[in-house]
C-alpha cells in the first residue's frame, strides 16, 4: 500500500497490526449475535434428532408426518404457481406497456401485501359462507367449497404475489432498452422481444421473489388452520397443544425447517445470477403502445389481483363493522392494541439494537467465517414462526435440564422469538444505512482527533438514522402481524391484535374481529405503498414518454416498419 493509499498517513507501518487488534470485538459481536439468533434452531434440530418421542412420535412420523409434508408441498406448488404467474405478468405489463390507468395500477398492485393472509382467509370464509354475499346471489347449493386446499391456495396466491411483482418490477425498471431494441432489429415482434431477452434478464429477480412467496406459503398457519388444510405448521400446533409432545413437535418443525432451508438455497441461487447492466448501455426506454382491446385486457388482468386480493377482503371487513362497539368489546380491543404496541415496540427496539451492532461489526469484517456467521445470524427471515417458537421451547427445555433454570418465561420468551426471527429485516435496513457512510469519512474524523463515540454520534447516526428508524417500523409491523409464534409462546391471558382476530374469527365472530383486522391492514398499507412507490419512481426515472411510432398496435402484432 502506498502512502497516498494509506488512510492514516501519520501512522507507522505497524498500523495494520493495530487495526487487527481491534477486530476481536467485531468477531465477538458477530459470534454472539449469531449464537443468539441460531440457538432456537440448534435446540430444535438437536431435539428432533436425539430426543425420544414415544408412541405419539412414531405414529406422527410414519403416518401424519408424511401427510403434513405432502400437503405443504402441494399447497406451495399450487399457490406458488399462481403467485409467480400473476406477479410476473403484472410486472411486465406495467413496466413494458402503456395503457390507461397504468400508473395507478402499478402502485395498487402492491396493496394485497398489506393484508395478512389469515385476515383474507377469514374474509373469504365469510364471503363464501352459507349466509355470505355470494350465497345471496347464487344460492348456497352453487357455492364452491372455499375451506379446502384449493381455497387456501387461492387466498395465499393473492396475498403473496406482490413478492414476485415487486422483485420483477425493480428488475425490469433497471433493464437496458438496448436488449429490446436489438431483438426488434432482428425482426422479433414486441411480444417476443419482451418475453425473450428481457424475461431472461429478469429471471434471477423472478426466482428470488418466488422463493420469498413460497417461504410465506410454507410458513402459513392461519389460512391452513381455518380452511382445514393439514400442513406442517398446523401439525406443529396440533401435536404440541393436542398431545403435549415437544419431541414430536420438533420432528415436524424440523421438516418445515427443511422446506424453508431449501427455499433459502433457491433464493440465494437466484441472487447469484443477478447482474447489473453497464451504465453506458442503458437508455431511456419506450413503452409498448397497446391497441384498445389489448389495453382493456391489460387493465382487467392487473385490476383483478387488486380487486380479489385487497378490495374484496377489506370490503367484507368494512361491511362487518358495527357502528357502536359494546363497552366490553371496546375495552378488549384497546387492551389488545396496547399489548401489541408495547410488545412490537420492545421487540423492534431490541431487534434494531442487535441489528445495528451486527451491521456495524460486519462493516469491515472479512473472511469466510465472518460472512458465514452473519448469514447464520440473519437466517431468521426464512424460519417460519411456528418453527422459531418450537425452537425457543426446545431451548428452554434444554436449559432446564442442563442448569435447572429455563429461559425467562412469559413476555421474555416471546420477545426472544420475535428478535431472533425478525433480526434480518433490521440488519438489512441498518446495513443499507451504513453503506452510505464511506470509510474515508471515518478516517477523516479520526485524523481530526474525534473519538469513536463522537464519530458514531456525529457522523454515523445522522446519516443512518432514517434507515434504522424505517427498519424498526418494518420490524414492529411484522411483530404486530405475527400469529404462529404469538399463539405458541404468549403468556396466559395476553392477547394481541393478531391473536384476537384469530380467536374471534375461529368462533365465527368476524364482526367482532373486523376492527382489529382493519387496524392491522392500515399498518400494513404504509410499507406496501412505500415499496410500490419507490419501484414506480425508479421506473419513471429510466423512461421517456411513449411514442406510438414504431411500437403502435397490439403487443402480439409484428412490426411492419
Amino acid at each position: 500500500m502506498t502512502a497516498a493509499e494509506h488512510p492514516f498517513p501519520d501512522e507507522k507501518p505497524q498500523a495494520p497490526a493495530a487495526r487487527r487488534g481491534a477486530l476481536p470485538w467485531r468477531a465477538l459481536a458477530i459470534t454472539a449475535i449469531a449464537l443468539f439468533a441460531a440457538a432456537p434452531i440448534i435446540a430444535m434440530l438437536s431435539s428432533a434428532l436425539f430426543a425420544g418421542g414415544g408412541e405419539a412420535l412414531a405414529h406422527l412420523v410414519s403416518v401424519k408426518g408424511v401427510r403434513y409434508f405432502a400437503t405443504t408441498l402441494a399447497l406451495c406448488a399450487a399457490a406458488g404457481l399462481g403467485a409467480g404467474a400473476i406477479g410476473a405478468i403484472c410486472a411486465m405489463l406495467v413496466s413494458l406497456a402503456d395503457f390507461p390507468g397504468r400508473r395507478i395500477l402499478a402502485v395498487a398492485l402492491a396493496l394485497p401485501f398489506a393484508i395478512p393472509a389469515y385476515v383474507a382467509a377469514y374474509a373469504y370464509g365469510d364471503l363464501f359462507g352459507p349466509f355470505g354475499l355470494v350465497a345471496a346471489f347464487t344460492g348456497a347449493a352453487a357455492l364452491p367449497e372455499i375451506r379446502s386446499l384449493p381455497g387456501a391456495a387461492f387466498v395465499l396466491m393473492l396475498t403473496t404475489y406482490p413478492y414476485v411483482y415487486l422483485a420483477m418490477t425493480a428488475a425490469l425498471a433497471a433493464r437496458s432498452s438496448s436488449l429490446m431494441e436489438a431483438a426488434r432489429m432482428l425482426g422479433a415482434s414486441p411480444a417476443r422481444a419482451s418475453l425473450g431477452p428481457l424475461l431472461a434478464a429478469s429471471r434471477p429477480a423472478f426466482i428470488g421473489g418466488l422463493a420469498l412467496a413460497l417461504m410465506e406459503i410454507a410458513a402459513d398457519y392461519g389460512v391452513a388452520d381455518y380452511f382445514g388444510v393439514q400442513t406442517l405448521s398446523v401439525g406443529i400446533f396440533r401435536t404440541w397443544y393436542g398431545l403435549g409432545d415437544l419431541a414430536a413437535a420438533t420432528q415436524i418443525a424440523a421438516g418445515l425447517f427443511l422446506v424453508a432451508l431449501l427455499l433459502t438455497i433457491l433464493e440465494n441461487a437466484g441472487r447469484r445470477g443477478r447482474a447489473a447492466e453497464d451504465a453506458r448501455a442503458q437508455r431511456a426506454g419506450r413503452r409498448l403502445k397497446l391497441a384498445p382491446h389489448h389495453a382493456a385486457m391489460a387493465i382487467a388482468f392487473c385490476a383483478a389481483p387488486v380487486l380479489f386480493g385487497f378490495a374484496a377482503p377489506a370490503g367484507v371487513l368494512i361491511a362487518k363493522l358495527e357502528p357502536d362497539l359494546s363497552l366490553n368489546a371496546s375495552r378488549a380491543l384497546a387492551r389488545a392494541g396496547t399489548n401489541t404496541a408495547i410488545i412490537a415496540s420492545a421487540g423492534a427496539g431490541l431487534a434494531m439494537a442487535l441489528a445495528t451492532m451486527l451491521a456495524y461489526a460486519a462493516r469491515r469484517a472479512r473472511g469466510l467465517v465472518a460472512r458465514s456467521l452473519i448469514r447464520v445470524a440473519t437466517l431468521g427471515y426464512a424460519v417460519p414462526g411456528a418453527v422459531m417458537a418450537i425452537g425457543v421451547l426446545a431451548l428452554s427445555a434444554f436449559l432446564a435440564r442442563l442448569t435447572g433454570t429455563a429461559l425467562a418465561g412469559g413476555i421474555g420468551v416471546l420477545l426472544y422469538a420475535y428478535v431472533a426471527r425478525f433480526l434480518t429485516a433490521g440488519f438489512n435496513a441498518a446495513a443499507g444505512g451504513l453503506a452510505q457512510v464511506s470509510p474515508q469519512m471515518d478516517a477523516a474524523a479520526r485524523n481530526l482527533g474525534a473519538r469513536p463515540s463522537r464519530v458514531l454520534g456525529s457522523v454515523h447516526w445522522p446519516l443512518t438514522r432514517l434507515s434504522v428508524l424505517a427498519g424498526g417500523a418494518i420490524v414492529a409491523i411484522d411483530i404486530a402481524k405475527e400469529l404462529p409464534a404469538t399463539l405458541l409462546l404468549r403468556p396466559f391471558n395476553f392477547e394481541t391484535l393478531s391473536t384476537r382476530i384469530y380467536r374471534l374469527a375461529s368462533d365465527e365472530r368476524l364482526a367482532d374481529a373486523a376492527p382489529a383486522a382493519l387496524v392491522l391492514i392500515a399498518l400494513g398499507i404504509v410499507p406496501a405503498l412505500a415499496l410500490s412507490l419507490i419501484a414506480d419512481r425508479n421506473d419513471r426515472k429510466k423512461k421517456t414518454p411513449a411514442k406510438p411510432s414504431g411500437f403502435a398496435g397490439a403487443v402480439g402484432s409484428a412490426d411492419k416498419t
